[in-house]
Order: structure tokens, then C-alpha cells, then sequence
């Protein structure tokens, strides 16, 4: 027997030992919950200032676009800015579990001293410390989901980790609400925040860390392989044009949803004149409902119809957003507020449907080396162009047409209708992504 042959058992022994040991299916599903508990924390802690923007306009004396820059660029200049580098730091090879447990207590305290902010540039500040810390969770989890799961399961697996969202929407606009109604806003920030410390800590001692590249068809060492250098990885990923289009198409519905989302408590408020009390639950209610109904049934038609291909998970998101348009526009202009409120539920789940199909295309088309930056490209762009200007520019609209009108109710409807119209330009780039996920699919026999 040869020196290097009485090696391999040694080698293979150690190899064994470097690798982190399997987790079982009910530690799997487990972590997958707790993720979506995460998430809705997540979401909470960044959406809850919507529901809390008139108490702080009228203590701040704040304008509308004020507002559009704390809802929106304050939170995500930060979360833009910070997401690529973090996702470096992840595809380097760092535990991923403490990774999230340690972000997840840092915004959650920084929600809390935003409750403590003595003035708009407090505030601000406080944000984007926020918007910082909440950069590096999304791309971190949807690797970390990605090594739990084949890719079979990633659309379902991701649809109820994304269902986080519309919980987390639901119990910011529940809590700012209640909680701002019947003590200030100040002490919902603090009410926020609280739970993220005790749920870092848990996720800190439950949850283990996947092997890299453990679901994947590809050799399961192509995860323990050394670093891509950014500018490589990018040049991989701009490479495939399905790739660059759902980036555009990501960016786009979030520009308009983000914009609709931060506007359309304040709109009842105005027009209709009803309280934060019951606008807060409301909305809540609707949001969560809404959501969780479009997001998993977006996640189950992705998994059932994309295994004919990953073009046919994106025709009914394509449905979802045309038909949002003509349903914002009714709800704009009856005039019952309760009976908005109630109609806003049908757009909510149609604008869902694109969410878990759009996070499991862009975990399938990137290499294994490469998946928490593909996850941080995606969500720059959703944030530098949907979180940061979506508000903001909804605001500037809203100022606008105020003045014009002569009413802010009325300027801030205007607004949003025509937020409401550009749905039909997010649906064209889906269509778009569509359209190139075709030519690769038919392109893949001739390169074989």
C-alpha cells in the first residue's frame, strides 16, 4: 500500500469532521419556521412606522416628503448599500446562524431607540441604523434555505418563509396601531423592538448550519470551494439574462408596492376620517391575510407548474399585477371608508403572487458559491429603486397634487392612482423575465 493510498481513509475521516453533521428533517422545518418568525419580525420593525406617520408629521411638523424619506430612503440607503458587502461576508463561509441571530438583536434594539428620537434627524439616523442591520437577513436566509432544501422545494419552502412578510405587515399596522391609539407612538417602537432580542437568542441555540451545496445536483465540496471575487461572481450572475430581468422586474413591483403600502393608511385616515385605531388593525388584518393567501399560493404554483420549466411560475404573478390596477382604482373612490378598507383585500393577495416564484428563480439561476450575493443584487436593486424612492416619490406626488387641489386628502388619491397604473409597467417586465427564461430553456438542448 502506497503512502497516499493509507492516507485517503485519514483524508476522507478529517474531511468528514470538517463538515457540519446532518440536519434532520424535523430540525429543518423547525429552522424554516423560525426563519419566518424572523422575517415577520423583519418586516414589523421596518413597517411599523407606516401606521405611525401622522402622530409624527403633526409632533414633527413634517411635510409629506419628509415622511417619504423616513418610510423610505432613511431605511433604505443603509439596507442598499450594505446588503452586497454582507453577502460577500457570506458566501466567504461565516456560520450563518450566528450571523442572523447577531443582525436580528442589533435592529431590533435600534427599532427600539427610535422610540427615544428627540427630532426628524434623531429619527433618521435611528433608521437607517436599522436599515443597516436588517440588509444582511435576506440574502443570509435565502442561502440558508437554499442549503436545506433541493431545488424542487425551494419555491414552497421559500413561499412560507416569505409569508413572513405579510405577517410582519399585519402586526406592524396591528401594534403601531392599537398601541399608538392608547399610548403614543413612541412606546409601539419600543413594544416593536422587544421581541427581536428574546428571538435572537433562540435562533442563537436551536438552529445549525447546512453544509454548502448539501441539495444540489452539482458535487456537494463545490460549497467548501474558495471565494469568488465579487466582480467575478456579478460578471456570472449579468451573465444569464433571466437573471438581470427578474432583478428589473423585482425592482419595479417594489418601487410600486412600496410606494402603495407607505401611502394607503394615511389616505383613509384623510379622506375618510377614520381613527388609528381602527385603521391600524384594519390594515393589519388585510395586509396579513392578503399576503399569506397570495405569497403561499404564488409559492404552490410555482412548485407544481415550474417543473415543466421555471418560465411557468411567473404567468399568474404576470395575472395577479395586471388585475391590482382596476381594483386600487375602485378602492380610490368609493366612498365609504369601511367598505375600502374591505375591498383592498382582492389586490392584496394579486399582488402577492410574484414574491416566493421571484426568490426561488434567483436562488435556482445563481451557482452555489454565489447565492447569498445574487439574493443581496435582487434586493439592492428592490430597495435602491422600490423601498428608497417608492415613498418617497408617492410623497413628492402627493405634495404635488395637494397644492394643486387645493386638499391634501385629494392629492394624496391622485397619488396613489397613478401608483396604481404603474402595475401594468412592473407586469411588462415579468413578462419580459418570461420571455428569457424561454430562450434559455430552448437554448439548453443546443449547447448540450
Amino acid at each position: 500500500m502506497t503512502d497516499m493510498e493509507a492516507a485517503a481513509p485519514l483524508a476522507a475521516e478529517n474531511d468528514m469532521r470538517s463538515r457540519p453533521p446532518a440536519i434532520s428533517a424535523g430540525r429543518r422545518r423547525a429552522m424554516l419556521f423560525m426563519l419566518c418568525f424572523i422575517y415577520m419580525l423583519n418586516y414589523l420593525d421596518r413597517q411599523i412606522i407606516v401606521i405611525l406617520q401622522e402622530p409624527i408629521k403633526h409632533e414633527f411638523q413634517l411635510q409629506d416628503w419628509h415622511l417619504g424619506l423616513l418610510t423610505g430612503a432613511a431605511f433604505g440607503f443603509f439596507y442598499t448599500i450594505m446588503g452586497v458587502p454582507i453577502a460577500q461576508i457570506v458566501d466567504r463561509g461565516i456560520n450563518r446562524v450566528r450571523m442572523l441571530s447577531g443582525l436580528l438583536a442589533i435592529w431590533s434594539a435600534m427599532t427600539a431607540i427610535c422610540g427615544l428620537s428627540r427630532g426628524y434627524a434623531h429619527f433618521f439616523m435611528a433608521r437607517m441604523g436599522v436599515g443597516l442591520a436588517e440588509s444582511g437577513f435576506t440574502p443570509t436566509a435565502h442561502a440558508l434555505i437554499s442549503d436545506l432544501y433541493p431545488p424542487a422545494e425551494r419555491p414552497r419552502a421559500l413561499g412560507v418563509f416569505s409569508v413572513g412578510i405579510p405577517f410582519g405587515v399585519m402586526a406592524g399596522l396591528s401594534i403601531g396601531g392599537l398601541v399608538a391609539a392608547y399610548s403614543d407612538w413612541r412606546t409601539a417602537l419600543f413594544v416593536a423592538g422587544a421581541p427581536g432580542i428574546v428571538a435572537a437568542i433562540l435562533f442563537w441555540l436551536f438552529a445549525r448550519e447546512p453544509m454548502r451545496g448539501a441539495m444540489d445536483r452539482q458535487q456537494k465540496e463545490d460549497g467548501h470551494k474558495a471565494l469568488i471575487p465579487f466582480g467575478q461572481a456579478l460578471k456570472l450572475l449579468l451573465r444569464r439574462a433571466s437573471f438581470v430581468h427578474v432583478t428589473i422586474a423585482t425592482a419595479v413591483t417594489s418601487f410600486v408596492e412600496a410606494g402603495m403600502m407607505a401611502w394607503i393608511p394615511s389616505y383613509l385616515i384623510r379622506s375618510h376620517g377614520l381613527p388609528l385605531s381602527q385603521v391600524g388593525p384594519s390594515m393589519g388584518l388585510i395586509a396579513g391575510a392578503g399576503g399569506v393567501i397570495g405569497t403561499m399560493f404564488g409559492g404552490w404554483q410555482a412548485t407544481r407548474f415550474g417543473r415543466n420549466g421555471m418560465d411557468r411560475t411567473l404567468w399568474l404573478p404576470v395575472v395577479g399585477l395586471l388585475l391590482c390596477i382596476p381594483l386600487y382604482a375602485t378602492v380610490f373612490y368609493v366612498d365609504s371608508g369601511r367598505l375600502a378598507l374591505g375591498m383592498l383585500l382582492l389586490p392584496t393577495i394579486f399582488g402577492a403572487f410574484w414574491t416566493a416564484p421571484a426568490i426561488a428563480l434567483t436562488q435556482n439561476l445563481a451557482p452555489v458559491a454565489t447565492r447569498a450575493r445574487a439574493a443581496a443584487v435582487r434586493i439592492v436593486a428592490a430597495n435602491l429603486i422600490g423601498v428608497s424612492a417608492g415613498p418617497l416619490v408617492c410623497g413628492m406626488l402627493s405634495d404635488h397634487f395637494g397644492k394643486a387641489y387645493g386638499a391634501p386628502s385629494i392629492g394624496l388619491r391622485m397619488a396613489l392612482m397613478v401608483f396604481a397604473g404603474l402595475f401594468a409597467w412592473a407586469a411588462v417586465h415579468w413578462l419580459v423575465t418570461v420571455r428569457a427564461l424561454q430562450r434559455e430553456k430552448a437554448e439548453l438542448p443546443a449547447q448540450a
